[in-house]
C-alpha cells in the first residue's frame, strides 16, 4: 500500500479503537502498516501533529451535513442538531473525547465559530452573549463525552459501589440506587442541552 496522510490517519483511527490513545504510539503504527516509523515523519512532523489530522478526521463525516443551515432555520433547532453530531463524532472512536483536545490549532475552527455566531447574532443575540453561549455548551458536550468513556473504559455502571445511608440522606440513596442500573449518558446529555436551549431562548425573549 502506498502510504500518505490519509492511508496513515485511516489507520492510525482504526488501532485507536483497538489500543486507546494511551496505547496509540507511533512504533506501533508504523508496525501495522509495515513500515519504520521514520516512514511516517515523512507525512507527519509529530504525534502532535498526527493527533491533530486524526481529530479533523474524526468529524469528517458527521459535520459535513450542518456545514450551512438551510434557509430560515431555526437557530435553536440548528445549534441542539450541530451539538448531538459533535457528539456522534467524538462518541464514534475510543477516547474522542480526549483526542479532541489534540486539536490545538484555532484557526481550523474559525469557519464553524463564524457560521455559529453569524446564525445566533440574526436570531437576536449579542456577540459577546453568543460566543458565551458557544463556549459552555461545547464544555457540556465535551465534559459528558470524557465521561461516558472514562466509564466504558471502567466496565461497570457509573454508581455501582456507592452505598449510601437511606435513613440520613433519602433522596441521594433512592439516586443511588436508580443509577445501580447504569448511567443513561444520552438522556443526561439530552437534558442538559435542553436545559441550554430553554436558558438561551429565555435571554432572547428578556433582551427583546
Amino acid at each position: 500500500m502506498r502510504l500518505n496522510r490519509e492511508v496513515v490517519v485511516r489507520r492510525a483511527l482504526a488501532l485507536l479503537n483497538e489500543v486507546g490513545l494511551d496505547g496509540l504510539t507511533i512504533r506501533r503504527l508504523a508496525q501495522e502498516l509495515g513500515v519504520q516509523a521514520p516512514a511516517l515523519y515523512r507525512h507527519f512532523a509529530s504525534k502532535d501533529d498526527l493527533l491533530r489530522a486524526m481529530a479533523d478526521a474524526m468529524f469528517d463525516a458527521e459535520m459535513a451535513v450542518l456545514d450551512r443551515p438551510a434557509p430560515g432555520a431555526d437557530w435553536a433547532g440548528w445549534l441542539a442538531d450541530r451539538s448531538r453530531a459533535v457528539r456522534r463524532a467524538l462518541l464514534s472512536y475510543r477516547d474522542g473525547g480526549r483526542l479532541r483536545e489534540h486539536m490545538h490549532e484555532p484557526a481550523d475552527q474559525w469557519p464553524g465559530l463564524e457560521l455559529l455566531l453569524q446564525m445566533m447574532e440574526e436570531a437576536g443575540f449579542g456577540v459577546e452573549d453568543a460566543m458565551s453561549a458557544v463556549f459552555a455548551l461545547g464544555g457540556h458536550i465535551l465534559g459528558s463525552v470524557i465521561a461516558e468513556q472514562e466509564a466504558r473504559s471502567l466496565d461497570r455502571p457509573s454508581g455501582q459501589d456507592v452505598r449510601i445511608d437511606p435513613r440520613r440522606f433519602p433522596r441521594l440513596a433512592r439516586v443511588a440506587t436508580l443509577r445501580t442500573r447504569g448511567c443513561d449518558f444520552e438522556r443526561e446529555f439530552e437534558y442538559g442541552l435542553e436545559v441550554f436551549i430553554r436558558g438561551l431562548r429565555s435571554m432572547l425573549s428578556e433582551s427583546a
